[in-house]
């Protein structure tokens, strides 16, 4: 029996159907191009363009340094776009002076590069023909002053021929000091760097040795400045001497001295460490 059925007619294609499947094809591709064009304007504009370029240079930190020195041996490019300022150049420039002890180098948006300078603090100076050397913790020499800073030991060594290790030595036993025996030191001599003597304000002539055990030394040296003398040795501090004529090393054989317990000349019972 043949089918009296109607069959529906075709459902016509709706209009653009193939136009916005192309779009959503396309989408991924278009934002790619977009990003790329974005990346490639903002390189432009960060290392190519005079709204990012570097303008001024500012100097921080710096007491005895003059700014506009430490500007001038930064040689910074000003007008360069500040992106492509090699920070790390500059810093060696600067670190290069020899006051300095560190710097820091920074980029400070849009238009300023930042230089932060420590400068090396005096520990003690050497006598230099008619000036002073002046020498830090480290027993770097990096300066001359007419003058010797108020309370920084002298150091009566040739500046020309002392080494960085005997320097560095006797910043470690002015360190160990306590206030009262530093501020009384006026001279001190380091013919090597364990024959480190000290000459107090009243002339008297402390034979210290070497650097190590200087914080015991110091303790012991206070206990002995009660006790009147002219020469005090604390190379040994387990067995101190005081004496009224100098040590062998510092002048010619004295007489004999009394052995009497607490005489100059004798032993001198030690504090006990703490």
């Amino acid at each position: 029996m043949p089918d009296t059925k109607e069959r529906a007619p075709a459902r016509p294609a709706r209009p653009g159907r193939a136009p916005r499947r192309r779009w959503t094809n396309l989408r991924p591709l278009l934002v790619v191009v977009v990003l790329v064009v974005l990346a490639g304007a903002g390189w432009a504009i960060v290392y190519h363009s005079p709204l990012l370029d570097a303008r001024t240079v500012s100097v921080g930190g710096p007491v005895v340094l003059p700014k506009d020195q430490v500007a001038k041996v930064a040689a910074v490019p000003v007008g360069e776009p500040l992106a492509g300022i090699d920070l790390g150049a500059i810093r060696a420039r600067v670190a290069a002076i020899p006051r300095v002890a560190s710097v820091h180098v920074e980029r400070d948006w849009p238009h300023t590069v930042r230089i932060t300078v420590r400068e090396r603090a005096t520990a003690l100076v050497v006598p230099d023909a008619d000036r002073y050397a002046e020498i830090d913790k480290d027993g770097v020499r990096f300066g001359t002053v007419d003058a010797a800073p108020a309370g920084v030991p002298i150091v009566k060594v040739d500046a020309n021929t002392v080494s960085r290790e005997t320097l560095r030595g006797v910043v470690q036993v002015v360190s160990a000091l306590p206030p009262p025996v530093a501020q009384r030191v006026r001279d001190i001599t380091a013919r090597t760097r364990d024959d480190i003597v000290l000459v107090l304000d009243k002339g008297e002539t402390v034979s210290w040795g070497g650097a190590e055990a200087s914080d015991r030394k110091a303790l012991v040296l206070a206990v002995l400045l009660t006790r009147p003398a002219k020469f005090y040795d604390v190379s040994a501090p387990d067995a101190p001497v005081t004496r009224t004529q100098p040590f062998p090393s510092l002048a010619p054989p004295a007489p004999a001295q009394s052995l009497a317990p607490g005489a100059p000349g004798t032993a001198v019972s030690t504090p006990s460490t703490p």
